[in-house]
């Protein structure tokens, strides 16, 4: 259990969309709401679910002479604040775009998005990624973008594609096949994105409704490798290649990942 650090003492039922942490920068802590197993409410914080019966404890305490509202609510998971680990130049609020620039300065295990972020870079999109609102960012690590020549087929598009606006989905509060429109939907191109569940591990699944001459309609399957990054503007997760690119059969990759034998 672990109790996390908001800057305003809000109950369960006046928690808004998202909560100023206390911690270095104002990070946002993102709060999702969701219908439970029987019908009653379940509320999220970033992944953590509130542990409703023992939360909403208030209190009172002396700061300077004032009396203050304290508001206890444990959750069940530990939160993970996003701290670059460079003493020279730290960052604790970043940006979706500020997170995949400074990568190598992040807790990232092994992964690496640098082809990602040159593919960002060369088709002018950096904007999607610093835009002010609530986003869910799917960024595809290294990896994935062999062999050639997939990282030409990342074009402007495609970038689009690993955008979901107006939604913020962590992967324990986020429903499995439940589709949600990316920034590549219009008349000319539709592009979707869910979430499957399967062995323990968790993919992202794109599936290109309405393609064109360069983005051929079909589904596209990624597991996500590191989950539940929280940035300023919303979510990032590290997926195991891009989606919308289609060069290899759904069952190509259902058997590499060991999902079919």
């Amino acid at each position: 259990m672990m109790i996390f650090p908001a800057n305003l003492p809000l109950t369960i039922e006046r928690l808004g969309l998202s909560v100023s942490s206390e911690l270095d920068g104002n990070p946002p802590l993102w709060v999702t709401r969701k219908p439970g197993p029987t019908g009653e409410e379940e509320v999220f914080i970033n992944n953590a679910k509130i542990l409703k019966q023992h939360s909403n404890f208030q209190s009172k305490i002396k700061v300077n002479g004032d009396t203050k509202t304290q508001v206890l609510h444990v959750i069940d998971e530990v939160l993970e604040p996003v701290r670059s680990i460079s003493p020279e130049s730290p960052i604790y609020n970043p940006d979706a775009f500020q997170f995949i620039n400074q990568s190598e300065n992040f807790n990232m295990g092994n992964h690496r998005v640098r082809t990602f972020r040159q593919r960002i870079v060369i088709e002018k999109k950096e904007g999607i990624f610093t835009a002010d609102g609530r986003y869910t960012f799917f960024i595809p690590v290294d990896e994935g973008f062999k062999p050639e020549p997939r990282p030409q087929k990342v074009d402007h598009l495609v970038i689009d594609g690993h955008v979901i606006p107006n939604h913020i989905l962590f992967t324990v509060p986020t429903p499995e096949n439940v589709y949600y429109e990316t920034l590549v939907f219009s008349d000319n191109l539709k592009v979707t994105v869910s979430f499957l569940m399967e062995h323990n591990k968790v993919y992202v699944k794109s599936n290109t409704i309405v393609g064109d001459a360069s983005h051929h309609t079909g589904v596209v399957l990624a597991e996500i490798v590191k989950p539940n990054i929280p940035v300023r503007n919303g979510v990032i997760h590290l997926i195991q290649r891009p989606l919308m690119v289609i060069d290899s059969t759904v069952k190509d990759f259902l058997e590499v990942s060991g999902m079919i034998v």
